[in-house]
């Protein structure tokens, strides 16, 4: 939401064919075969018979309203521990102490983000099937990514950190230590969504809720000021998390296998790092600058925004999460029914979105100073203008999973592709123009002058996608071929074993 539509979801563009049950990790392929023209696929090889709990959590496993309101349930617990650090550090400390600490939140941030694409995404998508040796040793390796790429960032914020004078070093060496295990605790969250096992990843975000709890409470780095303090308290309750994670998957990281898993999954990661990279880095560098140009106090602010509204970028993740495979899944439903679906779930989150920052308007001012401290008044300020922004990309939920699901990646990077330059400049304008009201103002530009695109996007590769289905359903392999070239969607979901 407030960090970009293209969120790290989307179809297997590759097959990957794993190893019979009882192998590991000398069997398993990490290199995906490539695709056949126009993603038109064999039917998969029959799977060696499993033991009556290995289905347990594989995919149609349980009821999808079940699966959707515990991905729901974990977005919710996992969103109240990262805000819970966020009001902590805004009470106890000035606005300017507490910008600091929301730079070193918004690296944290942008990591996380780059960690799911490159590291995590790949076993939602190509892995989710796979036998559950083969998926256990995707998953190893996948942590094992997530870990080096958290070691890699964490020396980088060690030397940012060093160079860096006051709160904002002090944060950043924090933040430098924390990385490792914040990165491989939201692994373990996403390798239990790819096995549609959500509730092992609400139990792992109450593990750490609950270690958290107790650290803020206990001196001396958890009563005190100290906003590194807070933030080595907030990762040490990660890191009992990400421990409790290889307890749950009986799994260790395995960070020798990082370069294998990113070189076996390129083409995956490859559009999903690059879409990442683009929208995010894009509005992420921006907050960095208005930081530098303006002053810390106004990317406390900002950051004060995206904590309370934080609730409805998590719906919006956690529908995207369910909506994403479902579309695929239920590949052959009719255009119409499809993109009212999608409506459906834009609809929700644009109505909660506005419901919720509404609310903040309207309760006392003694409310949102309890929750933000002296960072208040300047984020109440901005928030009726928020709230018309956060609109924005919660309109283009439903049309993303649509495109998602139906495997048109290069199309989604090619509209984020171009959604990029606007979200770097207009902000960074508006502030020049009209100050802190202008940089909300600015991202309001550039997120609702996307809508057009997802939409019509949505529209035309449902219609094409429904074309060739009947063409496959006719039983002419030709002219399923043809509308394959012509529109590059799919006739079917792609075979993912």
């Amino acid at each position: 939401m407030p960090r970009g539509t293209g969120l790290a979801l989307t179809r297997a563009s590759s097959r990957v064919v794993p190893s019979a049950p009882g192998s590991d990790a000398d069997t398993l392929k990490l290199f995906p075969r490539r695709k056949p023209p126009f993603g038109i696929v064999a039917p998969a090889r029959p799977e060696p018979p499993e033991p009556a709990d290995a289905a347990e959590g594989r995919p149609g496993a349980g009821s999808s309203l079940a699966t959707a309101a515990w991905t729901i349930g974990d977005q919710i617990v996992s969103s109240g521990t990262n805000a819970a650090i966020n009001f902590v550090a805004a009470r106890r400390a000035g606005p300017d102490d507490f910008g600091a600490f929301a730079i070193a939140y918004t690296i944290f941030a942008l990591l996380t983000g780059l960690s799911r694409a490159a590291a995590t995404a790949p076993l939602g998508i190509s892995y989710a099937s796979a036998s559950p040796s083969a998926f256990r040793s995707a998953s190893r390796a996948a942590s094992g990514t997530a870990l080096v790429i958290g070691l890699v960032a964490g020396a980088a914020l060690l030397a940012a950190g060093a160079a860096s004078p006051g709160a904002l070093g002090r944060c950043l060496v924090a933040m430098s230590m924390a990385m490792p295990a914040l990165l491989v605790q939201d692994a373990w969250r996403y390798t239990f969504f790819a096995r549609h096992q959500p509730v092992r990843a609400v139990v792992n975000d109450l593990v750490w809720a609950i270690v958290l709890a107790a650290g803020l409470g206990a001196p001396p780095l958890g009563g005190g000021n100290d906003l590194a303090g807070l933030i080595l308290v907030w990762s040490g309750a990660a890191a009992v998390a990400a421990l409790f994670g290889v307890a749950q998957t009986g799994t260790w990281p395995d960070p020798s296998r990082a370069l294998d898993w990113l070189r076996g999954n390129r083409e995956t990661s490859g559009f999903m790092t690059a879409e990442y990279v683009t929208v995010q880095g894009a509005q992420q560098t921006s907050t960095l600058l208005i930081g530098a140009v303006a002053s810390p106090a106004l990317v406390g602010a900002l950051r004060g925004i995206q904590t309370l509204l934080a609730p409805t970028t998590n719906l919006a993740v956690a529908l995207n999460s369910f909506a994403v495979p479902q579309f695929a899944r239920h590949w052959d439903m009719p255009s119409r029914r499809r993109i009212r679906l999608a409506y459906a779930v834009s609809g929700l989150v644009v109505a909660s979105s506005t419901a919720w920052a509404v609310a903040f308007l309207l309760l006392p001012g003694d409310f949102g100073r309890a929750l933000l401290g002296d960072t208040w008044p300047a984020t109440r300020d901005l928030l009726g203008l928020a709230a018309f922004q956060q609109a924005g990309p919660a309109l283009a939920v439903g049309p993303a999973a649509v495109l998602y699901a139906l495997g048109r990646t290069r199309l989604t990077f090619r509209i984020n592709l171009a959604f990029a330059p606007a979200l770097f400049v207009c902000p960074l304008l508006g502030l020049h123009l009209a100050g802190a009201r202008g940089v909300v103002a600015g991202y309001i530009i550039a997120f609702w002058s996307t809508i057009p695109s997802w939409l019509l996007s949505m529209h035309r590769v449902s219609a094409a996608a429904e074309t060739a289905k009947h063409a496959q359903q006719a039983g002419s392999g030709e002219g399923g071929l043809a509308a394959g070239r012509e529109s590059g969607v799919s006739p079917r979901p792609e075979a993912v074993r």
